[in-house]
């Protein structure tokens, strides 16, 4: 090992810590927001088995103060999915039981699969702490409707019903 492979690992190092510290909160500022996104297939309002994960689709946390009127956004924070559907959104400044907060579909890449249904685009979020031991909070999946379903999501659906319990 030269000295300059040296001095560049020792400065890699410097660099990756100072990343680490200024990019992070502290235990009382931050929480972590992780969800889901997924096609609904067959346009059903759940998932099923023909249900498919969301790669690069767009969510929006959207907080706001108790107080304040409904869909008055204060702050907000984005990301996108990775392969499997899933994100994680940083909300940094914790405010704790005073934000009212919820996680918000914007955009979905998947040909066919971007319809929004109102009533169905968000999932409430709580942040309060409530003393759990973590500060990440899973937000229900939300799904984006497909243009056309499955041709075998009738089956599905009729098998979901009957499985349900209709002999009770």
């Amino acid at each position: 090992m030269t000295m300059t492979t040296m001095r560049f690992s020792g400065v890699g190092m410097v660099a990756l810590l100072l990343l680490l510290v200024v990019g992070s909160c502290s235990a009382d500022e931050c929480f972590f927001v992780e969800g889901e996104v997924y096609c609904d297939t067959c346009r059903a309002g759940f998932v099923t088995n023909v249900t498919t994960p969301i790669q690069g689709a767009k969510v929006r946390l959207e907080c706001r103060h108790f107080m304040t009127k409904a869909g008055t956004v204060e702050r907000s924070a984005e990301n996108v999915t990775d392969a499997a559907g899933n994100y994680k959104i940083e909300l940094k400044d914790n405010r704790g039981s005073e934000d009212v907060c919820a996680v918000r579909l914007l955009s979905s890449p998947m040909p066919g699969c971007g319809e929004i249904e109102k009533g169905r685009d968000s999932a409430p979020v709580a942040l309060v702490d409530a003393g759990l031991a973590t500060k990440v909070r899973r937000a229900s999946a939300l799904g984006f409707l497909k243009t056309e379903p499955l041709p075998n999501c009738a089956k599905i659906l009729s098998d979901l019903a009957i499985g349900s319990g209709a002999n009770n």
